[in-house]
């Protein structure tokens, strides 16, 4: 019998990293397939997934409720046909609302060949009291439903401010495992361990309304960083209501409603493109991406694109934080940015593609 886990998380929250680890440390010896619901058609990640043997089946779609609705189920059942796994991971869209993935897969698990099993959010808790605040129910969906939640860059918090974020978390999801030892110290095993415990698995099929118990899950963090800058902007009310033209399998007759509020509020930029960056011009493009309103509230950029002496890197981007690292080659070079009012031309003319 396959195993479904959900491996959630908003915006750069790094649920990729956290694939990658698990997949090296935990799940090696076994049959892994990932399924991959980016947002927007220029998918990233999982070329570098592919890297470590494994099975890729991608969905990038600019109506994620349609695709999570009937494209899903066939895409599962397709997978187990296929590769016969004894694990499928599924990576919903940054922007996806959990529950309603949950309910995907509740719908693809009605065979005796699957079970639903880990339900993971990965959450950066450095950035958590602003994502709450601007991004409200497409951030909180994927608190209030998870079985696990990780946070992520714990390292990079007082401890106080750390403790603020966890009982936040505690009293929208006070069932949850919450796991704030930052991951590096963690041992692959350990994660799945608490992931997989019969208190988690309780959870699944419940959406949890905000109570007072504290919860003693995790340790915390006793550094003297604090990195937890706040970046605010405010949001008027989002337009709702779906004009797609498709018709959805869901239970829940809001499901396609917020998907589509999703898509009128975040915007995706991406493009394949064969030139050659060097770092340093990179390093640049990136920075200006937080230091100019001129090309949007960028969230997310990330991207695999060639450098001097015939070298590839791939870079990941939130507010605050760039990574470039190297890579091996790909076909082509990929560029793609996530936010809330995107200038393409902007973005087009800063990356000079």
């Amino acid at each position: 019998m396959a195993r479904i886990d959900i491996i959630s998380g908003f915006l750069g929250a790094g649920k990729t990293t956290l694939i990658k680890k698990l997949l090296k440390e935990s799940f090696s010896t076994e049959k892994v397939v990932l399924v991959e619901n980016e947002f927007g058609e220029i998918g990233i990640d999982g070329g570098f997934l592919r890297e470590a043997g494994i099975e890729i089946q991608e969905m990038n779609s600019g109506c994620i409720c349609c695709t999570l609705s009937g494209d899903f189920t066939k895409a599962i059942k397709e997978v187990v046909r296929r590769f016969s796994p004894e694990r499928i991971i599924i990576e919903p869209s940054g922007v996806g609302k959990l529950s309603d993935v949950i309910k995907a897969c509740e719908r693809a698990v009605q065979t005796d060949e699957l079970k639903l099993n880990m339900c993971i959010s990965v959450v950066d808790a450095t950035k958590y009291r602003i994502y709450v605040k601007n991004f409200a129910e497409f951030f909180t969906n994927q608190i209030e439903h998870a079985k696990t939640i990780i946070l992520s860059r714990t390292q990079k918090m007082q401890e106080e401010k750390l403790r603020e974020v966890v009982l936040d978390i505690q009293k929208r999801n006070p069932k949850a495992n919450v796991i704030t030892t930052p991951w590096e110290e963690l041992a692959g095993e350990r994660i799945v361990a608490a992931a997989e415990s019969d208190t988690a698995r309780s959870f699944i099929e419940h959406a949890v309304a905000a109570t007072q118990q504290p919860h003693k899950h995790g340790l915390h963090c006793t550094c003297d960083h604090d990195h937890d800058h706040e970046h605010e902007h405010e949001h008027n009310d989002h337009p709702q209501g779906c004009s797609c033209g498709h018709e959805h399998e869901t239970d829940d007759a809001s499901c396609c409603e917020h998907h589509h509020a999703a898509d009128e509020v975040f915007g995706t930029w991406g493009v394949e493109t064969p030139r050659q960056f060097t770092r340093a011009r990179l390093q640049d493009a990136l920075n200006s991406l937080s230091m100019n309103s001129e090309y949007g509230n960028v969230l997310r950029a990330k991207g695999i694109v060639p450098v001097e002496n015939g070298e590839w890197v791939q870079f990941d981007y939130v507010p605050d934080e760039t990574e470039i690292r190297p890579c091996a080659p790909d076909y082509t070079g990929r560029l793609c940015v996530i936010g809330e009012d995107l200038c393409a031309d902007c973005l087009s003319a800063l990356f000079e593609v």
